[in-house]
């Protein structure tokens, strides 16, 4: 008999996920990890911690639901990497990698046996269907619920002490706290009670050799009276209801997100809802051995009649692994192999229980993602792990100081089919997690992919628009933008994209009606006002722009750029105290704005407020000494105090960052004009007219641009 070496396996345990997801470090943000993260001001300041406990949580954070232990992970992975996407990537490999030693540990005290917790973990660490959730940052939240849910599994297991079973307590409640469906966790414990524990101890004295060292299996509770057993199940699973009812309180009282929308059922039919909710839990079934076509937005076909063959197809299947679950769980015989078979049967009950939460029981908004199942995969790889490795015979502890039985190895030759199998799995599995991996590079390669398999999904086509927006590819933006309406005309999403690249075209008018349209399919919709708001000031309609600003933030947009436009239409106005409180404002959220304490600068130099105007200014070029309106601010501060060849270094400055900067070179060309340099003044006045005509409209401006012949009566 022979010993697998402890030491070997973790140091295995931290390779295999390490290397499998290597080449996830070179992606860059895709998806919803650039609102989340890159577009994410709330973030960058550790001071702004304390507000994750505040009911602003749900305008700062850009989350939907209240998940505090995520969002203060972005904020440590924030002042570690700054907007480096490698070392978010890292931070979810290692919390992959953390989850990978604690299934270990949870399987290997369940089933002691070392090969089927290893062989658990091993599988689970690489298996593709876990890629999404590892690949994208945003999706965080589940690999942390499933760490405090594997954590409390094991402070559970070891809760002979009463301080583990508080800290089992504590680590349910920051799984709730990392992501909603962690309320499944009492269910697992309940499933492993009703089917395996409580049916080891009323059986046969062989089958108590298998059972674990949960705290239902105390000295004091070895009594096998039904009695008893509840006593004590109640006593331990007591804390979990307490703890779940605190979590439901804090969710949906305290910390409710008032502009949360709920979704409906596929089609408004409960009935085509259950149809359509079947053929996807089969789906899941099958994406566990066949693991191909994985997707980051799934486009459901709805199944409408009870006819339909994907229908009937998927009741088979589920019928067949419930027909397996039963055999499994319904063991009683006492030899040990068989007793495992019931745990192995928990197991397979625990993925589904996972997904419980997913299937949109209660209408949620996306009914089908691979990251729904990072979870469930964990129960299915103990469950297939443990069949793979039935056959093995081990020799359990003769005495008190062996905690888990001896795997012989003499017995592997009879199953020399095995090895081989298990190889075959775990380098398939492999190939395709990298394979999977490259999809996450870049945003471009993400929805291209999508597309080639999905060529009528309007989600990829307006997020493959907003990425050709951002290289610099109008046209090819607006192709994309145009076919999403295109595929659905109430796509509120791509109607607002669309609008954003009319205003890029300068196609005003039309970008109004692409706005209003977005607002007519989605009345909630924070983002398409601010874009109308921002369309407005572009058309002079100052009042309407306030109007629209003020709309969004009602509806929870509670960014400092929503705030800063705001001001500056109040300043537009003349309304200079207004300005400057929202501009306050902007900088509560995040203090390191450079362009609003440029702008700032700028309100207090029109008030004559020089001192005050002056340090925003120099702030504001200490955190960005390229920013060409600070310079321009400055330059007009100058002008105040008379400093004109300081004044006019400041707007060269400007133009030179930013040569369409027409402020700038409005400013430059009245002094050039009032030193009597006129064929300077001429050159930068005309430019002006070529980025911004509408300073026409200042009288005194249109006398001198006409004096110099730029403009014809």
């Amino acid at each position: 008999m022979a010993r697998l070496n402890p030491k070997l396996l973790y140091i295995l345990l931290s390779l295999i996920p390490f290397c499998v997801f290597l080449n996830s470090l070179q992606s860059e943000f895709v998806y919803d990890d650039i609102g989340v993260i890159e577009d994410n001001y709330f973030i960058r300041s550790l001071q702004n911690i304390p507000k994750i406990f505040s009911r602003d949580y749900f305008h700062l954070a850009n989350e939907l639901s209240y998940r505090p232990v995520v969002t203060f992970s972005y904020f440590l992975d924030y002042a570690i990497w700054s907007l480096n996407p490698s070392g978010y990537h890292l931070t979810n490999v290692i919390l992959h990698t953390i989850n990978c030693f604690l299934l270990y540990a949870v399987v290997l005290r369940l089933v002691r046996i070392r090969p089927v917790a290893l062989l658990s973990a091993v599988l689970f660490s690489m298996h593709p269907c876990v890629t999404e959730t590892v690949n994208a940052i945003s999706y965080r939240e589940d690999i942390l619920a499933a760490l405090f849910i594997f954590l409390s599994c094991l402070c559970l297991i070891l809760s002979g002490k009463k301080v583990y079973y508080a800290l089992s307590l504590l680590s349910y409640l920051l799984s709730l706290f990392s992501k909603e469906t962690a309320i499944v966790m009492p269910l697992f414990i309940f499933l492993y009670w009703i089917f395996y524990l409580r049916k080891s101890h009323t059986g046969q004295e062989g089958a108590a050799h298998s059972t674990s060292v949960l705290p239902f299996n105390s000295s004091k509770s070895l009594c096998h009276t039904k009695s008893r057993w509840l006593r004590d199940f109640i006593n331990y699973y007591l804390g979990y209801v307490l703890i779940s009812l605190f979590y439901g309180f804090i969710r949906f009282v305290f910390f409710k997100n008032p502009l949360e929308v709920s979704a409906g059922y596929v089609q408004g039919s409960i009935t085509i809802n259950f149809m359509t909710m079947t053929k996807i839990l089969a789906s899941y079934v099958k994406l566990m051995f066949l693991p191909f076509h994985l997707s980051a937005d799934y486009t459901i076909a709805p199944v409408l009649s009870f006819l339909d063959g994907s229908f009937i197809t998927s009741l088979i299947l589920l019928a067949a692994v419930g027909f397996i679950i039963f055999k499994m769980i319904n063991t009683t015989v006492s030899l040990h192999i068989l007793n495992r078979d019931r745990m192995y049967g928990v197991f397979v009950l625990c993925f589904f229980a996972a997904l419980l939460p997913v299937l949109n029981i209660i209408p949620i908004g996306h009914i089908m993602a691979d990251r729904y199942l990072y979870l469930p995969v964990a129960g299915f790889c103990t469950a297939i792990s443990g069949l793979l490795l039935r056959g093995a015979i081990t020799q359990f502890p003769v005495n008190k100081q062996e905690k888990f039985p001896v795997y012989n190895h003499k017995i592997l030759s009879n199953y020399a089919f095995v090895i081989p199998l298990i190889a075959v799995i775990c380098i398939f599995f492999t190939a395709r997690t990298v394979l999977r991996n490259r999809d996450w590079r870049d945003e471009y390669t993400f929805w291209t992919k999508i597309l080639s398999e999905q060529p009528q999904n309007y989600d990829a086509h307006n997020n493959l628009g907003s990425y050709f927006y951002k290289q610099g590819e109008l046209d090819r933006a607006i192709h994309e933008l145009e076919e999403a309406v295109r595929l659905k005309k109430n796509y509120p999403e791509g109607h607002n994209s669309l609008g954003t690249m009319y205003i890029d075209k300068g196609f005003i008018d039309k970008a109004i009606v692409e706005y209003v349209e977005a607002v007519k399919y989605k009345p909630i919709f924070p983002q398409a006002y601010y874009n109308l708001g921002n369309a407005c000031i572009k058309k002079g309609m100052v009042d309407d722009a306030i109007k629209f600003f003020g709309k969004a933030i009602s509806q929870g947009m509670y960014n400092p750029q929503i705030f800063n436009n705001l001001g500056s239409a109040y300043m537009k106005k003349g309304m200079m105290d207004e300005a400057v409180a929202q501009y306050q404002r902007a900088l509560s959220v995040y203090k390191d704005f450079a362009e609003v304490h440029s702008n700032l600068g700028y309100v207090y130099t029109e008030k004559g407020d020089l001192d005050r105007a002056m340090f925003e200014l120099k702030e504001a070029l200490r955190l960005q000494p390229g920013h060409a309106n600070a310079h321009n601010n400055l330059g007009a501060l100058y002008c105040q105090k008379g400093l004109w060849d300081m004044a006019l270094d400041e707007f060269t400055k400007a133009v030179r960052f930013d040569p369409k900067n027409a402020s700038a070179h409005k400013n430059i060309g009245m002094i050039y004009f009032t030193k009597g340099d006129k064929q300077r003044a001429g050159e930068h006045l005309l430019q002006m007219l070529r980025y911004d005509p509408n300073y026409l409209k200042d009288p005194g401006i249109y006398a001198i641009v006409s004096q110099l012949g730029l403009i014809k009566e």
